[in-house]
């Protein structure tokens, strides 16, 4: 079971900063879907970099999301979010990072889980 939590917009830096301190490594999916987008797959099963907003600039407030491994790194802008949601387990495991922007275009970033890691075979 999870449930859904809105992450107020004066916490987003540091939340997402925690977050990919905690999460570095980790593999996640990240797709994009809005009304004249369609669904879009932006990456696929690569390690998560960082998570961050733009303090400064002129795209302050974008949120940019970096994955990939040394020198095949992708970096996923939004660059006017308005929402940022948590979908947690019971546990508090974080599954999906829901993010969106102001022409209501979501960027979700599935988190594999752990468990489901650790339960794989190995393989041959």
């Amino acid at each position: 079971m999870h449930h859904t939590r809105e992450i107020p917009r004066e916490r987003w830096g540091d939340y997402l900063l925690l977050l990919s301190a905690i999460e570095r490594d980790q593999q996640v999916r990240i797709e994009a879907a809005g009304p004249e987008l369609g669904d879009q797959r932006v990456a696929w099963d690569l390690p998560l970099v960082e998570i961050l907003v733009e303090e400064k600039g002129s795209d302050e407030g974008a949120i940019e999301v970096t994955v990939g491994n040394p020198g095949e790194e992708l970096t996923h802008r939004i660059l006017h979010p308005v929402h940022v949601w948590a979908e947690e387990s019971d546990t508090g495991e974080l599954a999906c990072l829901d993010i969106e922007d102001e022409d209501h275009v979501k960027t979700l970033i599935s988190f594999e889980s752990r468990e489901l890691l650790e339960e794989a075979p190995a393989p041959a």
